[in-house]
C-alpha cells in the first residue's frame, strides 16, 4: 500500500518531516542514461518509450539493459533538447517483473553554472550550489507519488518570481542498507528526477539522509551503531551509495548527511556523551571519505543541526572542516523555549534562543551561534529547511532573508509543502509571501 510522509517527532515546535517514495508500485532502475537517449532518438522517428520495452531495451527479464557505445551516446546526447529529454524520460513505463540492480554506466558530469544572476523569465536564478557564497534558492515541494512535476515548480516561480533550479528531497526513512544505497528519487527513472537533473547543468538537488538505515538505529544506545561506523564497518555502504548516484547521473548533488542528528527523532541521533558525539563525527568522516573516493563523484556534504534542539554542543560533534563543505541550520518560525514567533518576540530573542540559552553558551545550537561557528571555520551557512508554522509572519521572513543576503550563504530552501503545520507560500500567508518575493 502507499505510505505517506512519516512524522518522525517534534522538537519544541521546530521539526521537519522525512519523506520517501512508497515502495508499492515502484520498479527499481533497470535502464541507464543511454536508454533515455535512445528513447528520444526513437521518438524523433515516431517511436515511443513503449517501443523500447517491446524491443527489449528496458525491463528485460534478465535485468540487463542494452549497452550502447560511447560514440553513439555522445552523438545522441548532442542532439537532445532539454524539454524533449524530460518529456520522454517521464513517459517511460515501469517494466514488469522483479526489481533489478542498478548498473554503472559512464558518468555524466554536470558542469557548474553561475549560482546567481538573471534567469530565463526575468527572476533571479536558483542556480547551482557551491561550497561558497552561491546564495542559491531551492524549494521543497510535495510531488504526488514522488514524481517530479515541472508545472509545480513553474507555479512556485510564478508566485515568487524566483526561478527554482534547485529542489530539495528526502531519502528518509530507509529501513535497510539496500534502500540506503539506492535513494528512491534517482533509482526509479519514471519519477523524473534523473531527467530533470540531466536537462540543465544549472539544475541541482539537495538530498537529506541519515548516516544509517533504521535497521541498525538505536537511540537508547547510539554507540551500538556509532562504534562500528567509526571503525569503518559501514564504509562499503557509503561507497555503494556514491557509485549508484554516479550511475544515476546524480554524482554532483548536495547531501545533507545526518540531518538534524541532534534531534532524538532521527535514526542517527548523535546522543549526549562525549564518546557518542566523537564516534558520530568519525562516522560522518568515514562515509564522506568513502563517497569522495568514488570515481565521478563530486558531491557536496552539509552538516546540518536543528536549531535550539537539545543543548548538545555543536563543537563536540562537528565532523571537521576537511569533511564538511557547507554548514546548515534548520529554523522554523517558533522559538523552542517560548513557542513564540519572530513577530511576537522579536528577532534578537529568536535568533539567540535567549529563553533556552540563558547562559549564552557559544556552543548552543542557536542561529547566531551557528552563524559565528560557520565564520570561525571558514564555511558557508545554509537554511536547508525553514518556514512558517504559526500564522502570517513577514518579520520572520524578512530577518531570515536579511541574514541570508548579508552573510556567506550557500543556499536556502523554503519548506513549501503545506504539511506538518508549515504553511505554503501563497494566499494563506500573503504578507510573508510578499516579503519573500521582495527579499529574493
Amino acid at each position: 500500500m502507499l505510505q505517506s510522509k512519516l512524522d518522525q517527532g517534534s522538537a519544541g515546535g521546530r521539526r521537519s518531516l522525512r519523506r520517501r517514495k512508497p515502495m508499492f508500485g515502484r520498479a527499481r532502475r533497470s535502464i541507464v542514461f543511454p536508454a533515455l537517449v535512445m528513447a528520444v532518438l526513437l521518438a524523433g522517428a515516431g517511436l515511443t518509450g513503449a517501443w523500447l520495452v517491446a524491443a527489449g531495451f528496458v525491463g528485460g527479464s534478465s535485468g540487463q539493459p542494452v549497452v550502447l557505445g560511447t560514440a553513439a551516446v555522445d552523438a545522441a546526447a548532442s542532439a537532445l533538447s532539454a524539454s524533449t529529454l524530460e518529456r520522454e524520460a517521464s513517459a517511460l513505463p515501469e517494466p514488469d517483473g522483479p526489481a533489478v540492480p542498478a548498473v554503472m554506466p559512464t558518468h555524466r558530469t554536470h558542469p557548474k553554472a553561475k549560482a546567481t544572476g538573471s534567469a530565463p523569465g526575468g527572476g533571479p536564478s536558483g542556480g547551482t550550489i557551491t561550497a561558497g557564497d552561491s546564495k542559491a534558492h531551492c524549494i521543497t515541494l510535495t510531488f504526488p507519488g514522488g514524481v517530479l512535476d515541472q508545472s509545480m515548480i513553474s507555479a512556485a516561480t510564478a508566485l515568487t518570481g524566483v526561478t527554482y533550479n534547485c529542489l530539495e528531497t528526502y531519502a528518509n526513512p530507509m529501513q535497510t542498507w539496500e534502500e540506503w544505497e539506492t535513494p528512491w528519487m534517482f533509482s526509479t527513472v519514471s519519477d523524473g528526477w534523473d531527467a530533470w537533473l540531466a536537462a540543465s547543468s544549472a539544475h541541482q538537488v539537495v538530498m537529506s539522509m541519515d548516516l544509517i538505515p533504521q535497521e541498525v538505529s538505536n537511540n537508547d544506545d547510539p554507540l551500538a551503531w556509532e562504534q562500528p561506523c567509526a571503525s569503518g564497518d559501514y564504509n562499503q555502504y557509503a561507497t555503494a551509495l556514491a557509485q549508484n548516484l554516479v550511475s544515476y547521473g546524480a554524482g554532483n548533488i548536495v547531501i545533507r548527511l545526518g540531518t538534524e542528528a541532534n534531534g532524538a527523532w532521527e535514526a542517527d541521533y548523535v546522543g549526549t556523551t562525549s564518546s557518542e558525539m566523537s564516534d558520530w563525527a568519525q562516522c560522518f568522516d568515514n562515509e564522506v571519505s568513502a563517497m569522495r573516493a568514488v570515481s565521478g563523484a563530486h558531491l557536496l556534504f552539509v552538516w546540518n543541526p536543528n536549531v535550539c534542539t537539545s543543548d548538545i554542543p555543536i563543537n563536540e560533534w562537528y565532523p571537521g572542516n576537511a569533511y564538511v563543505d557547507i554548514m546548515g541550520i534548520d529554523a522554523y518560525d517558533t522559538d523552542c523555549g517560548t513557542l513564540q514567533t519572530v513577530g511576537q518576540e522579536g528577532w534578537t530573542a529568536y535568533s539567540t534562543d535567549s529563553s533556552s540559552n540563558g547562559g549564552n553558551d557559544p556552543d548552543f545550537p542557536s542561529l547566531v551561534n551557528m552563524e559565528a561557528f560557520a565564520v570561525a571555520n571558514g564555511k558557508p551557512l545554509s537554511f536547508p529547511e525553514w518556514g512558517l508554522g504559526s500564522g502570517d509572519d513577514p518579520a520572520y521572513v524578512t530577518n531570515m532573508a536579511q541574514m541570508f543576503n548579508s552573510d556567506d550563504f550557500s543556499f536556502e530552501s523554503y519548506f513549501d509543502t503545506n504539511d506538518d503545520g508549515i504553511a505554503a507560500l501563497g494566499s494563506a500567508i500573503p504578507n510573508a509571501t510578499a516579503a519573500y518575493a521582495k527579499a529574493f
